[in-house]
């Protein structure tokens, strides 16, 4: 009796010291009409875990083991035909969301074909902790203010540390962190996860290569000179139809710029452009110009937006993401505004916002 009890700790010693897990899962994906087998794939070592049976969007409750935590996409297996205008056609895999495998039952609530939630285990906790973090920061402070900044970043360096030797931490710096943290603050934390989690990167080519290709955009974003508020312009140039186009061409120059980074396909920067126009035609004539940076756009695709929306201020056309890059800009519709001698006064300016500081400079001139 003593002998088997010895050997039991020896093997969950041993199950232990590999990092085993047990997991559960069970719940629904949301589709009531949706009868099949589902994939469990791991992301980053691209591989099936599992394969678990949905009835009536009832996921038939499926256990199974794994050496550690893995994030995993549930997908349906099967190939459905449908038809088109009288013509059959296959229709690609259903991709309902991603889950987190680790200890513990996996309660799984569908969100109708639009993602996953999932509860019941400490990592499940831990993402809807997070999650409703991040939404409390931004509509508290806003992503581009100071004290919003200062948050989110303190909130990704304490998650991604505290998960440095797992997926959840890898998985937040790539999705979270390349849009909240900046260039030397991502290579550190990148560095970090290399240093503590580098013998399980080194199993997946996929993760490895993606991570290496990222790091090497940052350091190289990091090598950049700053555009933080306070600091000069920095110039580039962008070339379309054989005509060479700077900032400089404009800001610098003796006036106040507003530089608003737009993109025609981008419902939120059409909705703020009547804003832009507003304060361009309301003071234009007390020294304010107004530049538009075509980002991420086919420039024929922006001439034409152009047009439609009778924009009367220039625009440097054909930037992809060169200027973009270069300012640290993550998303638009975003605005930069420059004092006459090219320093930056502002950024992220946008509708009241934008008013107010423009009336600060010109309601007296």
């Amino acid at each position: 009796m003593k002998e088997a009890i010895i050997t039991a700790l020896l093997v969950l010693v041993a199950l232990v010291g590999q990092g085993q897990i047990h997991y559960r899962i069970e719940g629904n994906i949301g589709m009531p009409d949706f009868t099949g087998v589902m994939e469990l794939k791991d992301v980053f070592m691209q591989q099936s875990v599992d394969t678990i049976k949905v009835v009536n969007g009832i996921i038939t409750p499926r256990e199974g083991d794994l050496p550690e935590m893995a994030m995993c996409l549930l997908a349906d297996t099967t190939k459905t035909i449908v038809q088109t205008d009288s013509v059959p056609q296959k229709k690609s895999k259903l991709t309902l969301g991603m889950l987190f495998v680790d200890n513990g039952a996996i309660q799984v609530e569908g969100l109708d074909g639009h993602g996953l939630k999932q509860s019941g285990t400490p990592i499940s906790d831990e993402i809807a902790t997070f999650n409703q973090r991040l939404a409390e920061i931004k509509e508290n402070y806003g992503e581009e203010s100071a004290e919003g900044k200062t948050a989110l970043t303190d909130v990704l360096y304490k998650v991604i540390t505290r998960h440095s030797r797992d997926v959840y931490g890898i998985y937040v710096l790539v999705n979270e962190g390349r849009w909240y943290l900046d260039a030397p603050q991502w290579i550190e934390l990148y560095d970090k996860l290399i240093r503590d989690n580098g013998e399980y990167i080194g199993k997946t080519p996929y993760l490895a290569d993606d991570l290496k290709r990222t790091s090497e955009k940052y350091k190289r974003l990091a090598s950049m000179p700053p555009t933080d508020e306070g600091c000069k312009f920095v110039d580039f140039a962008v070339e379309y139809e054989g005509k060479t186009t700077r900032l400089s061409d404009y800001v610098g120059r003796g006036k106040y710029v507003l530089v608003d980074f737009w993109g025609s396909w981008c419902g939120a920067c059409r909705m703020e452009i009547p804003n832009i126009i507003a304060a361009y035609n309301k003071y234009k004539d007390k020294g304010l110009e107004v530049v538009g940076i075509a980002a991420w756009d086919k420039p024929e695709d922006t001439l034409k937006a152009i047009e439609e929306m009778q924009i009367p201020y220039p625009q440097i056309l054909n930037t992809q993401k060169i200027a973009t890059d270069l300012y640290g800009i993550k998303g638009i519709p975003y605005s930069i505004l420059f004092t006459p001698d090219g320093t930056i006064l502002a950024r992220g300016l946008r509708g009241e916002e934008l008013e107010q500081q423009l009336q600060k400079i010109f309601n007296n001139k």
